[in-house]
């Protein structure tokens, strides 16, 4: 045998003869040392219950916010100051039922924007009011940076500042416009003590210069040609933001901004996925860390596909929750950190999770890990393939139930990637069975071979390399 390079970063998209390689479910991480492997692929953790929030009609949350101090919701009409079990000690009436909200907070106050109106919340004195003085109506977003409230004026380029440390009061002069260009402003944000601005063609930084009545100014220097294509696509991750983005010749990227510095990081493979989506403006994103990664995970509702980045590797992978083999979303909607843990919302019931790597459902649910890879020939001529070999974790097969003897599935491809033969499966080794071999026979001859290796039972998945003992044929 010979170890090749299975593994890849690339997604199917444009061409399946350029790459079909597919990552579901499945994460890689680099190893300095490469003791055993350069790269070994992990399964992304498992989703578990860690409340179900008493929401109106059991229905989903549209915010999430979590503080040093306490963790706030919204679902349905009602704004809900929670404990870290889902127990209510506040509550408020939003006069909107549906839509994501956004929510930021000071050391005194917590303000939501519902699209429609502002809202207000005390903590110290559990108070929860509607703003009534010069609050942009209609605003979908408000965040708090450098001692003010800020929130964007719909359809328009203007945004609104509160005093400082309250939100409870906006002055009728207290505005700005973007300068850089044109468009309307459709999300507020902050990084690094400085106010982002997110238009529809462009985004903007200011920072607080201490002037009144309005006290941001902006960065001149700063500003760039990426828009906003998605109001709740933003995710703040690892110090940065990361955005789906619109550019001036109407494409659709993701985007991740450091600093001042904006920087596309979708490939050409992704975004070929997501321009054929008839609908991007409804995608959501959450961020989480699990075992020193820090990932982005972007949802297209309508499109019912979700992505996962790993800002460590720089890769894209797919994810979804449950046992269908046709790309489908994920159940994460919304994600905060609170009380030492992640906490993820369900985008369908008031349920809402915690991430762990030992964890191998969701909630119970099936997770598939797949991976597709890379395109195998050697120097386009025919070769006879005898044995595959995966270098994986073996006997993790639990003591009852799916997963006592764990299978995994493999398929192969002759046309690159068009269609599959029949799935083979073997297992991966009974509880203890540590010196169990994964491998698979007899492959026949071919020009090009393509392999799909797929697990769904709910056990510990690693991957550190393969082998494949082929050999060239006469032509």
């Amino acid at each position: 045998m010979r170890i090749v390079p299975l593994f890849g970063s690339g997604i199917a998209g444009k061409s399946f003869v350029v790459t079909r390689q597919r990552r579901l479910n499945v994460y890689f991480e680099n190893r300095q040392d490469a003791d055993k492997t350069h790269v070994a692929a992990y399964g992304t953790p498992g989703l578990v219950a860690a409340f179900m929030a008493t929401t109106p009609l059991s229905q989903p949350l549209r915010g999430l916010l979590g503080t040093q101090s306490a963790l706030y919701l919204v679902a349905y009409n009602q704004f809900q100051s929670v404990t870290s079990t889902g127990a209510s000690l506040a509550t408020g009436t939003l006069g909107t039922t549906s839509g994501l909200v956004s929510i930021a907070f000071s050391p005194t106050q917590v303000v939501i924007a519902d699209g429609a109106q502002g809202y207000l919340y005390t903590p110290a004195t559990t108070t929860f009011t509607t703003i009534a003085a010069s609050f942009p109506n209609g605003a979908k977003t408000v965040t708090f940076v450098a001692g003010f409230f800020v929130a964007e004026q719909p359809g328009t380029a203007q945004f609104w500042v509160s005093n400082v440390n309250d939100g409870s009061t906006w002055g009728s002069l207290a505005f700005a416009s973007a300068t850089s260009y044109s468009d309307n402003i459709l999300a507020v944000d902050n990084i690094s003590g400085n106010l982002v601005l997110f238009s529809q063609l462009h985004t903007e930084f200011w920072q607080n210069v201490g002037t009144a009545p309005e006290p941001f100014a902006p960065i001149l220097s700063a500003a760039n040609e990426f828009g906003l294509a998605a109001i709740f696509s933003r995710a703040h991750v690892n110090q940065t933001i990361i955005f789906l983005a619109q550019t001036r010749e109407g494409q659709v990227q993701f985007v991740q901004i450091s600093g001042y510095n904006a920087q596309p990081i979708s490939n050409p493979d992704l975004e070929y996925i997501i321009n054929q989506f008839s609908v991007v403006s409804d995608a959501v994103a959450l961020s989480y860390e699990a075992d020193a990664h820090k990932f982005y995970q972007c949802t297209f509702p309508t499109a019912n596909r979700s992505f996962l980045y790993d800002t460590s590797t720089g890769l894209w992978s797919d994810v979804q929750t449950g046992p269908s083999v046709t790309p489908s979303r994920h159940w994460g909607n919304l994600s905060t950190y609170y009380a030492g843990r992640t906490l993820i919302s369900d985008y369908a019931t008031n349920q809402v999770y915690t991430t762990s790597p030992t964890q191998y459902t969701d909630n119970g649910q099936i997770i598939i890990r797949e991976i597709v890879t890379r395109h195998i020939l050697s120097n386009f001529n025919r070769v006879r393939i005898s044995l595959v070999y995966l270098d994986m974790e073996t006997g993790v097969g639990l003591q009852t139930g799916q997963g006592f003897n764990p299978q995994i599935m493999l398929q192969y491809s002759k046309d690159n990637g068009r269609t599959w033969s029949a799935e083979r499966w073997v297992t991966s080794g009974l509880v203890g069975q540590y010196l169990t071999r994964v491998l698979w026979r007899r492959f026949g001859s071919t020009r090009d071979a393509t392999f799909r290796i797929r697990m769904s039972d709910p056990v510990k998945f690693v991957i550190t390399e393969g082998a494949i003992k082929l050999a060239e044929r006469p032509q």
